[in-house]
């Protein structure tokens, strides 16, 4: 036998490795097949590019809200709802909402705004991150701190994109005069609620409550619960599902209780 007989190499190995998909990808993935891409998202965490176009669409959807809406017709309901409970006259909320439309006021809110929804993002995101640690703590559960941000932003990020769209649409297909401001797209049971009763046809804890009642709403918790399941060990998409339903229901409850009683 030749000892120096050459023999083939060993077939290569493919890598079991792929490269992390670009953001587009990534995007579309979550709107289609979160399962799937959540689970890549938690291989190969990214977080800047994502929360940078989060942080202008909230900038901008701001900014197009404020301008399109105005200053004026913005803070109308509040004011009238003071005037209809009789804790200022007519005078005195046309005078302060001449102030807050034309003088140094409307210039503040103006920036303040579009400044609320550019940092709004990220901030809400680590909160919801602490929340998701603290369910996984208590599932016994595992899961990195990156990987959970990474999620909870390219989440935000998808319906964001769809909430600006929607957004855009009603701000300029209807006039600025018959827009609410405190429910602008209408995608929750309330908006329906007052076709079909009125703005007072039910108690104003039922109506607040019926805002959270929001498809947009319920469709982040399914996202967030998915997501963070699929970059946790030990931890069930319906364990995430019930702690941030649970914690939603519980912030809906309180605040439409706190609207009722403040009127």
């Amino acid at each position: 036998m030749n000892p120096e007989m050459n023999f083939p190499p060993p077939p290569a190995v493919e890598a079991t490795e792929t490269a992390p998909q670009n953001i587009f990808n990534r995007l579309i993935g979550v709107w289609f097949a979160p399962g799937e891409t959540f689970a890549e998202i938690g291989r190969a965490p990214r977080v800047l590019v994502p929360m940078l176009i989060l942080m202008v669409i909230g900038c901008l959807g701001g900014y197009l809200m404020v301008e399109r809406i105005g200053i004026r017709n913005f803070f109308r309901p509040g004011f009238e709802q003071a005037v209809a409970r009789g804790r200022m006259s007519p005078e005195d909320a046309d005078r302060q909402l001449e102030a807050m439309a034309t003088g140094p006021a409307g210039t503040v809110i103006k920036i303040v705004i579009p400044i609320f929804g550019l940092i709004q993002g990220p901030i809400i995101a680590l909160i919801l991150v602490g929340i998701a640690k603290l369910i996984s703590m208590l599932s016994s559960g595992d899961n990195r701190f990156k990987s959970l941000y990474s999620v909870t932003i390219y989440t935000f990020l998808a319906i964001g994109v769809i909430n600006t769209v929607l957004l855009v649409l009603v701000l300029y297909l209807k006039s600025p005069e018959d827009l609410d401001p405190n429910n602008l797209i209408g995608s929750n049971l309330a908006a329906l609620l007052s076709l079909a009763l009125g703005k007072d046809g039910l108690p104003k804890f039922l109506m607040s409550l019926a805002r959270w009642v929001d498809l947009l709403a319920i469709w982040m918790i399914a996202l967030l619960s998915i997501g963070y399941a699929a970059v946790s060990r030990g931890v069930k998409t319906s364990t995430m599902a019930m702690g941030l339903g649970v914690l939603y229901t519980l912030i809906a409850l309180c605040v439409s209780a706190w609207t009722a009683i403040s009127g």
